[in-house]
């Protein structure tokens, strides 16, 4: 199906005449562009066009390919998929004492820190501190869900907002992580398409994908394989490449393991992808004839955001994607850069369960030519 697919005709043009003809036809007569009649009807053209248009995105809203917010929804009722709802960011927090305590020190559960006095975790549980010790290890979640919580690395979450008798400090000793937003269209529309594979026990690739998707929403690509007769390896990526941590890699097991969702022989192992490293190193040229336009085309191609960054998305979004300079090229040529020596990469085919990561990258800018 074309992606301009219509159910009623939308063009004001073609709308404007077959009006026109209509009316023309009924009253057996011509209506001259002067003639009031005909002024009237162009006055409705924008009217009906409107219609017309709420009534394609009513159709269009029907097939899964165009359907969104909560229609997308009810279109997932039919597969008994549920879109991921929003998760909270978890983090592992040591509470130090400011000295050895003759008896045990509690700090209660709901214990609240903060990095910046913005965002907030709390302690799950209560964290008994044994007497003759002066530190405790603890799970904190995210007052609030969201991936805004998660990237918070060891040694950043460090305030206690609710003082605690002895208690010194407190920081984190693990990144945050396991946050996630509200499932977007374009992931729950794919698990929607996958859901039918869902329905075998029989082992397909398909029925993995949607079972270790479903896991976690945060899941944006998963790798199937099968190294030995028995054995089902999955990894999966994050969003943007990110690389998964344990607490999620669990997420994908229990998922996939359910004895009601794999066969009983299938011995079911989940990994995080191999990194594999490449470096960028590269002079770049402007032409003269685009002097004027300099100084955006450096920012185009070296400012966060710009081509070196989006290829660099690029290549770490999908788990196997080649590395390939030949796309690098083609970010940077769509700043209106002129010419570009590319010492690296080096075009590197990966396996399906690895994923591209930059090491260094060595942008240089030759001026103009």
């Amino acid at each position: 199906m074309s992606d301009d697919v219509q159910f009623v005709e939308v063009d004001s043009v073609v709308i404007q005449n077959q009006l026109i003809s209509d009316f023309e036809s009924i009253l057996g007569e011509t209506l001259y562009p002067g003639d009031e009649r005909r002024i009237f009807l162009l006055q409705l053209v924008p009217l009906i066009v409107g219609l017309k248009n709420d009534i394609n995105n009513t159709g269009k809203q029907n097939l899964l390919r165009y359907a969104s917010g909560a229609v997308l929804d009810a279109l997932g009722d039919f597969y008994d998929t549920i879109r991921l709802p929003a998760q909270k960011s978890s983090v592992t927090l040591r509470f130090t004492l400011s000295s050895i305590q003759a008896a045990s020190v509690t700090v209660p559960q709901g214990t609240r820190v903060t990095p910046d006095g913005i965002i907030y975790f709390s302690t799950t549980s209560d964290l008994v501190i044994a007497a003759g010790q002066t530190t405790g290890d603890i799970t904190a979640e995210s007052i609030e869900s969201g991936v805004k919580y998660n990237g918070f690395v060891p040694g950043q979450i460090k305030n206690i907002v609710d003082p605690v008798a002895y208690v010194a400090s407190v920081t984190n000793i693990d990144e945050s992580s396991g946050g996630a937003d509200v499932e977007d269209d374009e992931s729950y529309r794919e698990r929607i398409r996958l859901a039918p594979e869902s329905y075998s026990v029989a082992g397909p690739e398909g029925a993995y994908v949607y079972w270790a998707k479903t896991a976690d929403s945060t899941i944006a690509d998963v790798s199937i394989t099968s190294p030995t007769p028995g054995v089902v390896k999955i990894v999966p990526l994050l969003v943007e490449g990110g690389i998964p941590n344990q607490a999620i890699l669990d997420k994908v097991y229990e998922s996939c393991n359910a004895t009601t969702r794999r066969p009983l022989t299938d011995n079911v192992q989940v990994a995080a992808p191999t990194q594999v490293t490449y470096n960028i190193e590269l002079i770049y040229y402007i032409s003269t004839l685009r002097q004027a336009d300099e100084v955006s085309i450096k920012k185009a191609v070296e400012d966060p955001g710009g081509a070196i960054d989006q290829y660099i998305i690029w290549q770490r979004e999908k788990l196997g994607r080649a590395i390939n300079p030949d796309e690098l090229r083609y970010k940077i040529m769509q700043t209106m850069a002129s010419r570009i020596v590319l010492t690296s990469p080096q075009y590197l085919i990966l396996n399906t369960d690895e994923v591209a990561v930059p090491g260094t990258v060595t942008i240089t800018y030759g001026g103009l030519e």
